[in-house]
């Protein structure tokens, strides 16, 4: 035994056989933790949404972008976007769009300055005067961009990247031309004179001849089930963690916090005023004027950053422990003091919970059914930070006629009620033309079919395009592009259709040609210009630059045509 251990001494203390030990357990360290090639591209390719010009893109950079095209499509509607398997299509190829300029953007060196984003917020929320109005800025931000589910920050980064675009925009759009021809058309255009006569049909001309069986509505479902799929769904659970319960009134906020969130916001404390020489100057609000706003703003931040870390928490305890055991959701909740809720299934651009918006929806879509992605990071809602926690994904279905019954009568009330309008509309383009034929006023021929004509004030296509009243707008679009004497196609006019009956075109005066020569070239220029931007973006997306990996091979190529015709329509069909 003493040998042995004698032995055993002699060989820990020799340096050469630990030196071949070392290099032993080093190099099986190494072949181990090896990422080959090719699984450094697999992973790669697993943790990104898709890749740019050879580049991955995480899944972070698209969901910015995918919110941020939302947000701008929301805006430009005026209203929620609509969710249809098409517009989701149509989003997403925007959102792939909206983050290849970006990039390109910042590779050229294009920002948005902090000078840029005030201008853009000041003019777009400016008094009669021309001042800035502070309370009209909160106001939209609390009725239109709060409940959509973004924050001022986030909506004011989407303005910086919105001015980036614009730049972008404006660079490539200086190599657009314009032709004399051209603009001598735009001239007649603008400036002639148009007196017209219409009429107008709506759904209470056509409605009481209108009807629709139960064979008729069974039919038009069984002709295409897949146009009334259920889209994917999702269903979650959510933990609340309440601003109020973290808000502490008598938080001491010091003077030099006070003083750093005033000179951040200056801006919402400057309004324009005019001297006394009528000339209109700045006027910036005394801090101490506006300290107790500004206390009470950074409480209410303090109080919605320790939210945010209660949340944080819990999002990190549900997550599966060194073993792999997954907690359950519920009751990792509870030990953070909150109640873990479920929601019923909801889809992508549904608003689940309004005080979380749109962002709640879309953070839910970006959970995935395995143990490491089933819960989100923290999402702040108005009122509320929350967790939420994947507990099933419904895939889009074909649903029995039985579920949709209701939905497949209204659209084929709505098909029938179009088709009928639709008739009426060439039952009077035909009177009118055959009247006016006959030596009949455009008065006469029309009341065979039921209508009364209608007499505008005499307009340009300048006066026209600008005027609030609606009809003078569909008139001036129904007849830029018809000569005197002629009678128009039926043109769609809020919940019915117009005919119009071109009485004059009186041709604008040759000598203020060149006084307008120049103005309408550069609003030419400027729309071609946007053509010429729309292809550029388009050309970021081409095959061999970029790769979706949500979707499959088959569903890229057969649905890029399809969306690249319907990009540029994207304001309507969303």
């Amino acid at each position: 035994m003493a040998m042995m251990i004698s032995k055993f001494h002699k060989l820990i203390q020799s340096r050469l056989l630990w030196g071949a030990f070392l290099v032993i357990i080093v190099f099986s360290f190494v072949i181990w933790g090896m990422v080959w090639p090719s699984d450094l591209k697999k992973a790669e390719q697993a943790n990104a949404a898709g890749s740019l010009d050879g580049e991955p893109v995480s899944h972070g950079e698209f969901r910015s972008a995918y919110l941020n095209t939302y947000l701008a499509r929301a805006l430009a509607l005026g209203r929620d976007v609509q969710s249809t398997p098409e517009s989701d299509a149509i989003l997403r190829r925007l959102s792939w769009q909206r983050l290849a300029t970006l990039r390109e953007a910042n590779r050229m060196g294009l920002v948005a300055t902090d000078d840029e984003l005030r201008a853009a917020i000041r003019s777009n929320f400016a008094e009669t005067n021309g001042g800035f109005d502070p309370a009209r800025y909160q106001a939209f931000l609390q009725n239109f961009i709060r409940p959509l589910g973004f924050s001022t920050p986030q909506f004011e980064q989407h303005l910086r990247e919105e001015i980036q675009i614009q730049k972008l925009g404006n660079l490539i759009g200086r190599q657009a031309t314009v032709t004399p021809l051209e603009i001598r058309r735009t001239f007649d255009t603008l400036l002639d004179t148009f007196t017209v006569e219409y009429v107008f049909a709506g759904p209470a001309d056509v409605e009481k001849d209108v009807k629709v069986s139960d064979d008729d509505v069974r039919k038009l479902f069984d002709e295409n089930p897949a146009a009334f799929t259920i889209p994917e769904q999702r269903e979650v659970s959510y933990a609340a963690f309440p601003v109020a319960d973290y808000f502490e009134a008598d938080l001491e906020i010091s003077d030099d916090d006070v003083q750093d969130y005033y000179e951040l916001h200056v801006a919402d404390y400057t309004t324009k005023e005019t001297d006394t020489n009528g000339q209109p100057r700045e006027v910036v609000a005394d801090l101490d004027d506006v300290r107790d706003g500004i206390v009470a703003a950074l409480r209410r931040q303090a109080a919605f950053e320790k939210a945010d870390a209660a949340a944080a928490e819990l999002a990190y305890r549900a997550l599966p422990d060194r073993d792999g055991t997954v907690p359950e959701f519920a009751d990792a909740a509870e030990k953070a003091g909150r109640k873990a809720q479920k929601l019923a299934p909801f889809s992508r651009f549904s608003v689940p919970l309004e005080d979380g918006g749109a962002a709640l929806a879309a953070a839910a879509f970006e959970l995935a059914p395995n143990s490491y992605d089933r819960v989100s990071s923290t999402i702040p809602g108005t009122d509320n930070v929350y967790v939420l926690y994947l507990e099933k994904v419904l895939e889009p279905r074909v649903p029995a006629f039985e579920e949709v019954q209701d939905q497949v009568r209204e659209v084929a009330r709505q098909k029938a009620l179009a088709a009928a309008l639709a008739a009426k509309g060439q039952a009077i383009q035909k009177a009118a033309v055959a009247g006016l034929a006959a030596g009949q006023s455009f008065a006469d021929a029309v009341a065979g079919a039921g209508v009364q004509a209608q007499a505008a004030e005499p307009f340009t296509g300048m006066s026209g395009s600008t005027s609030t009243n609606e009809i003078v707008q569909t008139l001036v679009q129904a007849v830029v592009s018809y000569n005197q004497g002629e009678v128009t196609d039926p043109v769609p006019h809020a919940d019915g259709l117009v005919v119009a009956y071109l009485k004059a075109r009186t041709p604008a005066d040759p000598a203020t040609f060149d006084s307008y020569q120049s103005e309408i070239a550069s609003a030419i220029r400027a729309r071609r210009g946007q053509g010429l931007f729309r292809d550029w973006q388009a050309a970021l997306l081409a095959p061999g630059r970029f790769a979706d990996f949500q979707r499959t091979a088959d569903d890229q190529a057969e649905g890029e045509d399809a969306e690249e015709e319907t990009a540029d329509d994207a304001e309507e069909t969303l």
